[in-house]
């Protein structure tokens, strides 16, 4: 599914008030196009919609505030993790391509580093995450084999109990004969 279909389905989700799943979605697509701003400002939107300021502060912290709203939002943001450049790089995971973010978020990047680097000593660094499909980590369907295979260990496992159960009640039974004969 191509990234304007996926927002459009987005776009329906925040229409028919579905907006947690709409965030959840919109969080994970930046895993997979960390470098397209407009989900950042879609996510940040929705936080601020919701109330969350200091959450859409962290997703406009790479657009550049040219409204009131966005710069109060980012301020809050910044205050909450007091203003420590690290944190805020641990907080957003940022994998993509600084290259291609507008020229306010390559610049802000750099100063949240700048800073990470001056306070702590190092810069935290997110690989890009590759989403394959059919990865270790991903189930796969079950073929037919692998079902019935698995069937017969069940049918194993329950014949040898049963026949532990019948091996006890034969012992009893026999017990039994033996002292009251």
């Amino acid at each position: 599914m191509a990234l304007q279909d996926k927002l459009d389905l987005i776009d329906v989700e925040i229409a028919k008030g579905i907006k947690l799943r709409a965030t959840e979605r919109l969080r994970n697509m930046l895993g997979h196009y960390p470098d397209e701003t407009q989900i950042w400002i879609k996510l940040a939107e929705l936080y601020y919609e919701a109330g969350f300021y200091d959450a859409a502060g962290k997703y406009w912290i790479l657009t550049e505030p040219n409204e009131e709203r966005i710069k109060k939002c980012v301020e809050m943001y910044e205050k909450s993790v007091n203003y420590s450049g690290s944190q805020i790089l641990k907080d957003l995971i940022f994998r993509g391509d600084k290259s291609k973010l507008p020229e306010y978020g390559q610049r802000k990047l750099e100063a949240l580093e700048h800073n990470s680097m001056q306070v702590t000593g190092s810069v935290p660094t997110y690989k890009r995450k590759h989403f394959a499909r059919n990865t270790s980590n991903i189930p796969t369907d079950q073929t037919f084999k692998d079902k019935l295979n698995l069937w017969a260990f069940i049918s194993l496992v329950a014949f040898i109990l049963l026949m532990i159960l019948l091996g006890f009640a034969e012992g009893v039974r026999t017990f039994f004969n033996f002292l009251f004969k």
